[in-house]
This record gives C-alpha cells, sequence and structure tokens, in this order.
C-alpha cells in the first residue's frame, strides 16, 4: 500500500521536508528533472510558489531541473511555442523566477498503445526522471482534472491532444432513442442535440462519453471511452519514461468547475483540502478525489460534470499504472 501524504498547510515547510526526503533515494545529484505542469491559460494553473519551491527541492539535491509543458490544438497563446512562452512568463514562470530553464516542448517520440500512436514530450522522455506537478480541479470530460489528464493532455503533441478527444465518439442506436434529451444535457460541447432522435455532431463531439453513460436507454453506445483513452495516454508517457523515477503533487485548493485549459475556469465547487504527494499516481488521484468527495459529502464532480471521476481511476488501476489503495498521512503543521 502506497504512502500519500496530504499537506493541510500549503505554506508550512513541510512541503519542502517531505518532498525533499521522499525524492532523495531516487533523485540524485546531477539528474535532469523534467518538472510537468500546466503554466495556465488565464486564471488556472500550478501555483508559481509551490512551483518554485519545490524547484528549490530539487537544486538542494543536486538536480538539473526545467519546468516544461506543451503547446494546445485550440487556437489561443498557447497553440504555439512562442505564444506559450509569452504566456507562461506573463504567469511567472520565467527561469530567473525559477531558477530552472521553462520549457514548451514540441518536439516528440512515438508510443504505441492499443488504440493510439501517442506522441510524447521528447524532451521529458530524455530527462533522467520527472516531478508531476498538478492543479487538481474538476473537467468536463472525466469528472475531474488531475494527475491522469496532466499526463495523458499536457505531455503529448497537438495531435495525439486531438485524437484523445476523437476516437470514442458514440454510436446511435435511433430504434432505441426516446429523444428524452439527456444526452444533450450532459454534452459539456454541445454535439448533442435532440429533435425528433438524437444527432451527434462528429466534428464537435468532445468525445467525452458522457451520453453513453447516462443515457438511460443505451441508445448511445461507444466500443472506447474517453476514460480508457486517457489512461493509455497516460500509460504512453510513462513508457517513454522507461521506468526512471517519478514522483507526483496534486495541489487540490481553488478547486474549480472547469479545467486550467478554459480562459475562464469557473466557479470553486469545493473547500480547499491541502496538498497530495506520493510515488504512485493512481493512489494520489484517488486520495485526493476521495478527500473531496469526503469533505463535501457528496461527488461535486459528477454532479458538476456527469462523469463519475473513479470510472478513470480504475481504468488506470486495471491498466496497472498503480493501485487505489493507500495510506494517507496527515501533516497538519
Amino acid at each position: 500500500m502506497s504512502k500519500v501524504y496530504l499537506i493541510r498547510n500549503a505554506s508550512s515547510e513541510q512541503y519542502e521536508k517531505i518532498l525533499e526526503r521522499e525524492l532523495a533515494g531516487n533523485f540524485k545529484k546531477g539528474m535532469t528533472v523534467a518538472v510537468k505542469l500546466h503554466m495556465g491559460e488565464a486564471k488556472g494553473m500550478f501555483s508559481p510558489i509551490l512551483a518554485k519551491r519545490a524547484v528549490d527541492v530539487l537544486l538542494r539535491l543536486g538536480c538539473k531541473p526545467f519546468l516544461f509543458d506543451t503547446p494546445v490544438k485550440y487556437s489561443g497563446p498557447r497553440h504555439t511555442k512562442s505564444g506559450y512562452e509569452k504566456l507562461a512568463a506573463e504567469h511567472g514562470f520565467t527561469k530567473e523566477r525559477m531558477l530552472c530553464p521553462v520549457i514548451i516542448s514540441d518536439d516528440y517520440v512515438v508510443v504505441r498503445t492499443e488504440h493510439m500512436d501517442v506522441e510524447v514530450s521528447k524532451e521529458m522522455s530524455e530527462a533522467d526522471a520527472m516531478l508531476v506537478l498538478t492543479h487538481f480541479k474538476g473537467h468536463g470530460c472525466s469528472g475531474i482534472g488531475g494527475v491522469i489528464k496532466n499526463l495523458a493532455m499536457g505531455c503529448v503533441s497537438p495531435k495525439s491532444k486531438c485524437d484523445e478527444h476523437g476516437l470514442a465518439v458514440p454510436v446511435i442506436h435511433e430504434e432505441d432513442c426516446t429523444a428524452c434529451g439527456l444526452c444533450e444535457e450532459v454534452c459539456p460541447s454541445g454535439a448533442a442535440k435532440v429533435k425528433d432522435k438524437v444527432v451527434i455532431n462528429n466534428s464537435q463531439c468532445w468525445s467525452c462519453t458522457n451520453c453513453v453513460y447516462n443515457c438511460p436507454n443505451n441508445a448511445l453506445t461507444s466500443e472506447l471511452t474517453f476514460d480508457i483513452i486517457m489512461t493509455e495516454s497516460a500509460g504512453a508517457v510513462l513508457k517513454a519514461m522507461k521506468n526512471k523515477p517519478v514522483f507526483y503533487v496534486n495541489d487540490v485548493r481553488n478547486i474549480t468547475e472547469n479545467c486550467d485549459c478554459f480562459s475562464n475556469p469557473g466557479k470553486q465547487i469545493a473547500k480547499d483540502v491541502g496538498v497530495f504527494l506520493g510515488d504512485d499516481l493512481v493512489a494520489v488521484e484517488m486520495a485526493s478525489t476521495d478527500a473531496v468527495i469526503n469533505q463535501e459529502g457528496k461527488n461535486v464532480f459528477k454532479e458538476a460534470h456527469h462523469h463519475d471521476p473513479y470510472i478513470q481511476i480504475k481504468e488506470a488501476e486495471k491498466t496497472g499504472l498503480g493501485s487505489g489503495e493507500y495510506d494517507l498521512i496527515n501533516i497538519h503543521d
């Protein structure tokens, strides 16, 4: 059973102490460390302060860290390397402030999975270790945007991002459709429209599988689901790391309704919990999700997005990315 640390007070020195202690065994002097994080579309991002504190720990260990993320498929400042570099700097992610390089990675290596050729960041794959810093929040296609999403979408090319959002377009079984309208209600992209029967605009569909999960009549089906695709992509990222050390930090504060990729990620849907740390991505994701739901007394992510976040976590566990069992160690200092 993996240990997962929960630091209730993110400003506590325990953040550095636990991080340094847990990294010291595998993150050795002279190793290059890829520090994966989302550097913001607008308001939502991993905290620059927490990122700098993590980099300081790596530097004390004698490592050679660099922050990185990848460009996106949709239009906007993060669509190009130069645009993202400028935006990252505006959000405080600069070499001068972070004391390490900031790289927008647009060179890739291909990792084959069952359903995809995943183009994974070349700079990341060539690093000696990786530290994954994730801002935990809601997500319209998976319930949560946590570490799985950070790896699956954030470490791959715009083409692979597009593939992930296009491989689980549902099949309509008109004979079973009662035009109840629920699919239209739960569709985050507006692709599902109901007249006499449901019609799906395939080019507009995000492959979230929400309509499949929620249709009361099984009028929509899909051999693939977004959860399967996401965990496959996350697995490809870890495969590219070739069993090198990887450690995970989930910042479970400012839990917005939508992803940091949105220009407006929306309202906060749960109270702050704290910062989770561990070396098992499934355990860290499970502990983060459990903590929010237990604290709120309801599945706020499923309520917001009609998508149970545990589906994705269980899929990650099923495919061997880690274990959902964990020993939670609360740090209140």
